[in-house]
């Protein structure tokens, strides 16, 4: 609580991406503008022994699955690489890599070990400039991803990133939230499959980049490329 610095860790390259080990909060993972991810311990600041990935391209986007033992990782070139991760050791395996669109960046990804009620299987979300938001289904057994869903969104240049809305026990169906180059928030519902747009924000003067929850979903921060900040409340 008192923001003390805990732990510089210097590489040798620029880092576009970090996450924290889900299941070891000793273990941060980084990606790099020279297409590597490495983990590290965060008490010493080393990289562990054979713990380094390569990847197609600058890594741009970082995402574990809930238990922290499949990373999944997206990079500047439009590949999502997908690693089985050891948690006592750090080392990762190469598991699949999946073209989503040719030099088109990865700008998010993230994960959800079940979408709904009516649709149980590991899903993750992605961005993708000149592609759009895409949802795609994880097979258990091989840890490839197949697209399931892609919704409309304006994203060229930006980071723009993503994310899940929270699980609510009385709604039936699942929603995902997005930023997008023309100013605007947009909510779909992944189980319609006609008009999936449920819901647009609009108060942004310039591109939506990122958005969050907070835990229970009665409130939503967006955040644009000109550094505003909006908090929404959700009406019930």
């Amino acid at each position: 609580s008192s923001g003390k610095c805990l732990r510089v860790i210097a590489l040798m390259s620029e880092v576009y991406c970090c996450r924290f080990q889900p299941s070891n909060n000793n273990m941060l993972v980084a990606g790099t503008a020279k297409c590597q991810i490495q983990v590290f311990n965060v008490s010493t600041g080393k990289a562990y022994k054979g713990s380094t990935g390569k990847v197609s391209g600058p890594v741009s986007a970082l995402c574990f699955d809930n238990n922290g033992l499949l990373l999944w990782c997206g990079d500047a070139k439009g590949f999502i690489h997908s690693f089985n991760f050891d948690i006592t050791s750090g080392r990762m395996q190469r598991s699949k890599r999946t073209l989503v669109a040719l030099s088109h960046p990865i700008t998010c990804i993230s994960a959800r070990s079940w979408m709904s009620r009516e649709a149980r299987d590991p899903s993750i979300l992605v961005n993708c400039a000149n592609t759009g938001l895409l949802l795609f289904s994880v097979k258990s057994s091989d840890n490839s991803i197949h697209l399931k869903r892609r919704f409309a969104i304006k994203h060229s240049s930006h980071n723009v990133r993503s994310a899940f809305c929270p699980l609510m026990s009385f709604r039936q169906g699942a929603c995902v939230v997005s930023g997008s180059e023309d100013c605007c928030v947009y909510f779909f519902n992944v189980e319609h499959v006609q008009k999936p747009m449920v819901n647009k924000l609009q108060g942004h003067s310039s591109p939506v980049i990122a958005v969050d929850w907070n835990y229970d979903e009665s409130l939503l921060a967006s955040a644009d490329s000109m550094g505003t900040v909006i908090v929404w409340n959700r009406q019930q």
